[in-house]
């Protein structure tokens, strides 16, 4: 591939991210889980959701929250084939509440995207929470009181829909 050919197949993935946010935030669910691949894998902590179709019913949760994913800091490198690339992102979650827009979230996706039909699809995206420096074990995601039901919410879809990793 030319360096020309790799700058219009990286800006196609971030395409991709970007829909991925946009669609998943604008609650269009079927939208959002068409950015996966069929076998698709999606996964936090130790649990992973495999295939489309689980991924589009922890999608519904969302419907339910008040939430805004914001994605920065892309770096994917495309493979020799061209059909497959790698990479990650950082990403902000912030949750809607009577006391206003609150910080949820914190991380990273790694991810792999496959080229499918002549569309990047993610094939595995896995969701790494950063942790607090001096207590790596400590459940940031349940520390806001007023945050933790609506984070509790997607970690039991995760747990109701998923697999151990």
């Amino acid at each position: 591939m030319t360096e020309l050919e790799i700058w219009v197949e990286k800006q196609k993935i971030h395409e991709l991210c970007a829909r991925y946010t946009l669609t998943l935030d604008r609650h269009d669910i079927e939208g959002w889980a068409d950015c996966f691949t069929e076998e698709a894998v999606f996964g936090f902590g130790d649990v992973a959701l495999r295939g489309r179709d689980k991924i589009a019913a922890y999608g519904q949760v969302h419907k339910e929250l008040g939430s805004r994913h914001l994605n920065t800091s892309l770096l994917f490198e495309i493979d020799s084939s061209g059909q497959r690339a790698t990479g990650q992102s950082t990403t902000v979650v912030t949750f809607t509440t009577r006391q206003g827009y609150k910080l949820a979230f914190l991380g990273r996706y790694d991810d792999e995207v496959l080229k499918v039909d002549g569309r990047w699809l993610f094939s595995r995206r896995w969701v790494v929470a950063d942790p607090l420096p001096e207590d790596p074990e400590f459940d940031l995601l349940g520390a806001d009181p007023e945050l933790a039901p609506l984070a509790q919410r997607l970690l039991d879809a995760y747990q109701r829909l998923g697999d151990l990793a």
